[in-house]
Order: C-alpha cells, then sequence, then structure tokens
C-alpha cells in the first residue's frame, strides 16, 4: 500500500514538473479572446485557415456559461463546480479538417491525474488518493458543429437555444480512471452525446442528448457513487414576427445510482413567448409542467410560471434575470410553493477579460429517501484572464445554501447545508494540438446533519490533445 501510494505520489509529481517546464515552448494556437467559449490564442498575425474571415477585436467574444448547464429543476445532486477545462473551444484548432462545412471529424483526448484529500466526503477519517484518468475521443458531424462541440453555446442555450446555424454531430468518449490505493474504484466509463439544429424561414428546432457514466463525491448522498446521467432536450421557436416569438420545449433528466442514492427521473414541458421590446431588451413570459418519479418515496408533480428580461447593454455586456414561482405537489403529501430566480451578468471588459456573475434560487430533486428535494440559494462568481496570448488564470467562488424538505409523515430532522467552494486554475498551449491545465480546489461542506458536513481539497493536471 505505501508502495503504492510512493509510486503515484512521484507519477502526479513528474506530470507537474513536466507541465511547467512545457510552459517556454512555442505558441501555435490561432488567437481568440478569452471566454469559456474560447480556445487557445496564438500570434494574432498568424494566417488564417482558408474560408475563415479575421476576428473583429472590438467585439465581444460569445456568450458561454462557465458552470454546468442545469435545468431549472435538475434531478441532480448539489450543483458541482464545473471542471471544465480553460480551453473548452478546442475544436478550432481542427478547422482544415472541417473547411467543407458538411461532413468532418475530430479526434480528442485528455490525461487527467488528481489528488483528492478526502476521497468520500467523510466528516472524519478521510482518505485521500492518486486519481488517474484516460479518454480518448471522437467527434463526426455534419454542417457548421466544430463550434458547437465542446459547449462554447450554454449560455444561449438557456434562453436563446439557436445560434442560426444548420448542423448535428455525435461525440463519444470512453474513459479509463484508476485509483493509487483504492483499486476496487477503478471504472470504465462512457460519455456520449448528440446534439442537432436546423433553421428554416421562421422555424428553428433544436435536439440535444448525453449519456454519461462516472464516480464522483455528491454531497446530497454524503458520499463517492458511481452514476448514470441520461438526458434529452428537444426544442423549437417559431418566429411569428420581427419582435415576438414562441418556443415549445421538452425535457428529460435521469439519474441510476449503484449503492447509495434514490434513482429518479424527471419529464419537463416549458414553453415561452417572447418580445423584443427594444434593440436591447427582449421579454418573456414562460410556464412549465414537470413530473418527477423517484425509485423509494412519493412521486411529485410542479409547475412554475416565470417571467424573465434579457439586456444586451453593449457587445461586451449582457444582463439577464428570470424570477417567478413554483407549486409542488407530492403524492399523499403537502403542497407546497418557493420563489425561484437567476441573476446572470456576463461581461468582457478589456481583450482576454471575462466575468461572470450568477444569482440563483432554485428548487431540485432529492437522491436520497431522507429528502424528496431541497431549495438551492446560492450566489457563483468567475474571472478568467488571458495574458501573453498563451496564458490563462481563472478564479471561481461559489456558496450555496441547501434547504432540505423533509417529506409528511417523516421522522428525519430538517437539513440546512452550506457549501462554500474556492477554485483557481492556470492554463497554457503546448503546441497547436496541445494544453494542459493546472488547478486547485477547496471544498467545505456545513451542515445541520452531523455526517454531511466535510473539507475537500483537490489539485488537478490535465492534458488535451486535438488532432
Amino acid at each position: 500500500m505505501r508502495e503504492t501510494s510512493r509510486l503515484g505520489t512521484s507519477v502526479f509529481a513528474t506530470v507537474t514538473l513536466l507541465a511547467c517546464a512545457a510552459c517556454p515552448l512555442p505558441v501555435m494556437a490561432k488567437p481568440s479572446a478569452l471566454v469559456p467559449a474560447v480556445g487557445p490564442a496564438a500570434d494574432p498575425a498568424a494566417p488564417l485557415p482558408s474560408g475563415e474571415s479575421a476576428p473583429n477585436p472590438d467585439a465581444a467574444p460569445q456568450l458561454a456559461e462557465p458552470v454546468a448547464e442545469l435545468p431549472a429543476t435538475p434531478v441532480t445532486a448539489l450543483p458541482q463546480i464545473d471542471l471544465t477545462n480553460l480551453f473548452p473551444n478546442q475544436g478550432e484548432i481542427a478547422a482544415a479538417r472541417l473547411n467543407d462545412q458538411r461532413f468532418g471529424y475530430v479526434l480528442h483526448g485528455e490525461g487527467l491525474a488528481t489528488y483528492e484529500s478526502n476521497l468520500f466526503i467523510q466528516p472524519t477519517g478521510a482518505q485521500h488518493d492518486f486519481i488517474f484518468r484516460i479518454s480518448p475521443g471522437v467527434a463526426v458531424g455534419w454542417g457548421e458543429f466544430k463550434s458547437e462541440l465542446y459547449g462554447p453555446e450554454n449560455f444561449r442555450h438557456r434562453f436563446e437555444r439557436y445560434s442560426g446555424k444548420n448542423y448535428l454531430y455525435v461525440d463519444y468518449s470512453p474513459s479509463y480512471t484508476w485509483y493509487a490505493d483504492h483499486s476496487d474504484l477503478d471504472t470504465f466509463d462512457h460519455a456520449a452525446r448528440l446534439e442537432g439544429e436546423w433553421n428554416l424561414q421562421r422555424f428553428a428546432f433544436g435536439a440535444r442528448a448525453s449519456y454519461v457514466t462516472q464516480t464522483m463525491p455528491v454531497e446530497d448522498i454524503g458520499n463517492r457513487v458511481k452514476q448514470k446521467e441520461l438526458t434529452g432536450a428537444l426544442t423549437s421557436r417559431y418566429d411569428y414576427s420581427g419582435k415576438t416569438s414562441f418556443e415549445v420545449n421538452a425535457f428529460y433528466d435521469g439519474l441510476r445510482y449503484n449503492g447509495d442514492g434514490v434513482n429518479s427521473s424527471e419529464w419537463r414541458n416549458e414553453d415561452w413567448m417572447n418580445y423584443q421590446i427594444s434593440p436591447k431588451i427582449k421579454l418573456g413570459i414562460g410556464a412549465t409542467l414537470a413530473r418527477v418519479n423517484r425509485e423509494f418515496g412519493a412521486s411529485q408533480d410542479y409547475e412554475q410560471a416565470r417571467v424573465r428580461a434579457i439586456y444586451e447593454a453593449s457587445e461586451k455586456l449582457t444582463v439577464s434575470l428570470t424570477g417567478g414561482a413554483e407549486w409542488r405537489q407530492t403524492d399523499g403529501g403537502e403542497d407546497r410553493t418557493d420563489g425561484i430566480f437567476e441573476l446572470d451578468l456576463a461581461w468582457s471588459p478589456f481583450d482576454g477579460t471575462y466575468i461572470y456573475l450568477q444569482g440563483y434560487r432554485r428548487s431540485v430533486t432529492g437522491n436520497t429517501d431522507a429528502s424528496d428535494y431541497y431549495v438551492a440559494t446560492g450566489v457563483l462568481a468567475q474571472c478568467r484572464q488571458r495574458l501573453f496570448q498563451r496564458f490563462y488564470f481563472d478564479l471561481t467562488l461559489q456558496y450555496q445554501n441547501a434547504d432540505y424538505q423533509v417529506p409528511e409523515g417523516s421522522v428525519g430532522l430538517n437539513r440546512s447545508d452550506n457549501l462554500f467552494v474556492v477554485r483557481p486554475g492556470v492554463g497554457f498551449d503546448l503546441a497547436s494540438w496541445a494544453n494542459c491545465e493546472i488547478s486547485g480546489e477547496y471544498r467545505r461542506n456545513d451542515s445541520t446533519d452531523s455526517q454531511r458536513g466535510f473539507d475537500a481539497t483537490t489539485a488537478m493536471v490535465r492534458f488535451n490533445l486535438l488532432f
């Protein structure tokens, strides 16, 4: 056991030193502004591939949400800080392979080394380990899908949902993860994704689906668990006039656990009427109907009535606010009403600077039999900065309170968690086909349940490859 731990320590230290030593390598990636939707930058004087136009340095980059896209009432655990790397738009590197904009493919891969101080997020007796993962992948698609491949448009998926392009692609990435001291946790996982969009004269249609298996710590459950997540979405929009549009959307979210955790699935219909009251302001009125089924415990129905406003103050600043009420009915239980909202601000004040702020209050389906759902209220702040056209710095801060609702007739006590997260990171280009990221994370959960509080520290080195 000790020899294995020393081996893991040596490998982790070696990978880190190699990453740092690679910093002086010349830059070969093409330039772009630093936002979560943009990839590695390079010499602005470098020639552009055939068929591409030079970027406007004064224009703001496309907005992208820096955290994982969450539905209004996701069937996920306490929202996690997304570990998406600092270079999510790697598809731009392989532009030459996709110049025909018809059929194309991208080969990509990831190598990851992680140290976790509290593997099972326990309040006492924390166990640490070194974790390694290798994940090759391939994406095959038709149309203008390369800029969509690494999720640069998550922000618009929440509000606009459409990019005005026609494309369809599938992406598959198997992965193997092994642990230095906990070999019983070694696992072979899958990540598959399908996404497409079709735009006609007045109609737009979208489709998204994903299937992901992974082993991860979940604050709601209070342990490290293996889970399978299946999501799907069918979206549509009809432009009635130059100012008025209508949306009809359907979503599915399902979670399955091996061991701890309550399996659940959610079907949701979400409809909107939008009106452009001025060139900079768009208003919307929406209604949601949903059904939540849980393997153990009562099923639930809920309805939402919401209004939203999107204010595009300039090409560099966008503010959006969504608010309303939710009415939830639990089979055999009492009805409950909660207020919900989300405030998003995306600002790019200077070239290479991206600032994102989010405040939210949402209901989340519970993953244990002690609570059918909880109300999550929190704030998230993220700042990303590019320096010298090749270095990327990131700092993410998050606070969240989770107020668990005890099912009627339950003998359990009300539970409240306060989660604090600090995550700094730095990334740099190694070549036109490779980059590296080094990051750390401190996570603390203070809970009224003595078995749910913990402290955890994570250090990570990640290499991203794209051919």
